[in-house]
């Protein structure tokens, strides 16, 4: 006999095993909450490796189930942790609270406007299947991860998702407009630029608050600790600087918050015209990292679409893998370091003109010592093959395994070698080798 968890009969079981706080926040909800052992032990982990079990977990089916399940955890005490597809690397979407899943139900795409060039989903929406689905329009979500086949467009607004276009299409900071929010108290409210429109207390009292939050010395420090401005991806705390006058961006705020802010229920994003459709891959191979590191930056003075690190760790992950064995067709020996590095133009010619200019770059650079040119046919290939890197490093052979620790730093291109170098320095001394990739 099979059963599934949709079966009548072990929803009813799973219901039974349900205890007071949790069986009246169940009867409450058009949505589910579940206690039993197996719900528990799957939502313990995201794609980190930090564990931790919660005491339930809930699929709500819209803002007014999210709404309830706030004012519900504020009169028990209970914390929250909002969840969608779970593929953060540093335990984001783990926690001892109740975990709110909202890729299960809330999944739907409300408005696409070609004309604004800009859509209105909700979180548990995936970026793959969103820009699938309006493919025809001309546009798509630019912002991308090594996960997007299973992300959530929610997801990538609270974790301000880049991934390997954030060269022309920024952060996923860059594209949110607006949200519709359910706020601690389980209040609604609308955040936009320059204003929070709520009717609740505690709405009202945050808008006043972040407006008046900052005074000119406490402005004057935050310059100060701020990264360089070149530097796009940070997630090093609230992005305040969003707060600067003249003008308040409340909408960034929310951005890179993991949903410690507010809980994201609908959301306004900016669309892309999808990237010109003449494209290649040009991929240097280097004898060092350092190699590879020092011929970043002048390579980044080109257009590129995209800019790629895989080592030689994840590259012999590969090796004799009948998945990826096909895949790695463009390599020349054995590189210690590989950059994948995408250009596109309108035509072909536009295309051979910057393939050239790319080409006397790097062997001006002296540091490569082969860059095939991977055409267009075979580009997802070489794609395909980065973004196997992660998984196929969860399951190195022999008993070492690798431990994604540090995840998603942004440094200034002409300080990425000497970060890279210290960083390497402290891991030996650990007797610790590092895996570099994106």
């Amino acid at each position: 006999m099979t059963f599934s968890f949709n079966d009548i009969r072990i929803n009813q079981s799973i219901k039974l095993m349900l205890k007071s706080p949790f069986l009246e926040l169940d009867q409450k909800i058009e949505g589910s909450v579940y206690t039993d052992s197996l719900h528990k032990a799957i939502y313990a982990t995201d794609a980190s490796v930090y564990r931790v079990l919660p005491q339930a977990v809930c699929y709500p089916k819209n803002h007014e189930d999210i709404s309830i399940v706030l004012k519900w955890a504020n009169q028990n005490n209970i914390p929250i942790i909002p969840r969608s597809a779970g593929t953060s690397l540093a335990g984001q979407c783990v926690g001892e609270g109740l975990i709110l899943d909202v890729s299960k139900f809330m999944n739907k795409i409300l408005e696409v406007n070609p004309k604004k060039g800009t859509a209105i989903l909700q979180p548990g929406v995936v970026r793959d299947s969103f820009n699938a689905q309006i493919k025809e329009t001309g546009l798509f979500f630019g912002p991308n991860t090594s996960t997007s086949n299973r992300c959530t467009i929610g997801g990538m607004i609270a974790n301000n998702s880049s991934g390997s276009t954030s060269i022309q299409y920024g952060c996923s900071r860059d594209k949110i407009l607006s949200a519709k929010v359910v706020l601690s108290d389980g209040s609604s409210a609308l955040v936009k630029k320059d204003k929070i429109i709520t009717d609740s207390p505690r709405g009202k009292e945050i808008s006043i608050a972040l407006s008046a939050l900052l005074s000119d010395e406490d402005l004057t420090l935050i310059q100060e600790k701020l990264p360089p401005p070149q530097v796009r991806r940070r997630n090093s705390g609230y992005a305040l600087e969003h707060l600067f006058p003249p003008v308040n961006s409340f909408e960034k705020l929310l951005a890179g918050s993991e949903g410690t802010l507010a809980i994201l229920t609908e959301i306004e994003v900016q669309l892309d015209p999808q990237p010109p459709s003449e494209a290649c891959l040009i991929c240097p191979h280097f004898h060092t990292i350092e190699a590879a590191l020092n011929a970043v930056k002048p390579l980044m003075d080109h257009e590129l679409y995209a800019c790629e690190l895989m080592d030689k760790t994840i590259l012999d992950c590969t090796r004799e893998n009948q998945n990826f064995e096909q895949n790695r067709f463009f390599l020349d020996q054995d590189p210690e370091a590989v950059l994948i590095l995408e250009l596109r133009a309108k035509s072909q010619d536009q295309l051979s003109k910057k393939i050239k200019l790319l080409k006397e770059t790097i062997h001006q650079s002296s540091l490569a010592y082969s860059a095939p040119i991977i055409e267009k046919k075979d580009m997802k290939k070489v794609w395909d093959l980065r973004k196997a890197g992660l998984g196929l490093l969860a399951n190195l052979r022999g008993t070492g395994k690798a431990v994604a620790c540090i995840e998603d730093t942004a440094v200034a291109l002409e300080d990425l070698r000497a970060y890279i170098k210290e960083f390497t320095d402290i891991m030996r001394g650990f007797g610790q080798k590092a895996v570099y990739y994106a």
